[in-house]
């Protein structure tokens, strides 16, 4: 099972607002060296300068936000909020984007400068369906703690993309996110913590699986994770949440101070189940780029 990113699509984890974007600013895609049998990964610049992150900062903060939360969801939610605060409320939030409309996914913060999520969240099939030709979406800002139009923490320009080139192979949907500091030089993690990351573990039960499917303020459930034997790359939950929850984590060993281990991405649904991509050697390589390890 391949989740491909579909514009309009609505049993697609991507929450989309048809508007115009603001204007683009210059990307340098990199391919970095695979070893034998490793995936070829991609490393693609974002926003590296001042005036770069200052035009992504106005276009979400001024009015981007703000539009895309008339399309919200405030009190019918298709899972509970959650409403146990803690590590989640600060870790996990929406990671924004523009790619000739606006949209928007779930985000979690797992490295000192590092955000996980789905690389279908920040990049955008053409027709053909080749993951090569495929845009680069731009604009990319990370608001952790994402709660009724409110970004609590302030927001986090995107630096780098780190993805694999061949990213809709299942297994592969999967990018990490490297982060410009905040205007005071403190880094994501510095500002809201970070949850572990677990690169090749087993699904837990329970595992956790938090999202903005639409919604005003993360969702969570909750469910016996397995990996499907015909499907070894992807976690499967027996939860449903929708459009906006692609790339929201899937969270195991979670404690009561809202502290877990995240081993999977959300990316796609079918029948009663969600299904995640499964954290293992491509994305340990994906994350040692985005630290620089």
């Amino acid at each position: 099972m391949t989740f491909r990113r579909a514009r309009g699509w609505a049993a697609a984890g991507v929450l989309l607002v048809s508007v115009a974007g603001c204007g683009p600013y210059s990307h340098t895609a990199r391919t970095a060296g695979a070893g034998a049998g490793e995936q070829q990964v991609l490393a693609h610049d974002a926003a590296l300068s001042a005036a770069e992150q200052q035009q992504v900062e106005q276009y979400w903060v001024g009015h981007g936000i703000a539009r895309m939360t008339k399309t919200e969801r405030s009190e019918d939610f298709v899972q509970p909020e959650w409403d146990k605060g803690g590590a989640i409320a600060l870790t996990v939030g929406r990671i924004y984007a523009t790619g000739g409309q606006d949209a928007a996914c779930t985000a979690t913060v797992v490295g000192t400068n590092t955000v996980v999520t789905a690389a279908h969240c920040v990049r955008t099939s053409l027709s053909d369906g080749s993951s090569r030709t495929a845009t680069w979406d731009e604009n990319l800002y990370f608001v952790p703690g994402y709660r009724d139009g409110q970004s609590p923490y302030g927001g986090f320009t995107v630096r780098r993309v780190h993805m694999a080139e061949d990213w809709q192979t299942d297994g592969n949907d999967v990018a990490m996110l490297e982060m410009n500091p905040a205007a005071d030089g403190r880094t994501v993690a510095a500002v809201v913590g970070a949850q572990k990351i677990a690169f090749g573990a087993k699904p837990g039960n329970p595992t956790h699986q938090f999202g903005y499917p639409y919604t005003s303020r993360v969702l969570h459930c909750e469910g016996p994770g397995i990996q499907p034997r015909r499907e070894p790359e992807l976690f499967r939950i027996p939860c449903l949440m929708g459009v906006g929850s692609s790339g929201g984590p899937y969270i195991v060993d979670l404690d009561p101070a809202g502290m877990g281990t995240v081993v999977a991405v959300n990316v796609s649904s079918a029948d009663s189940h969600s299904y995640g991509t499964a954290l293992g050697a491509l994305a340990g390589r994906l994350y040692a780029q985005s630290e620089h390890h």
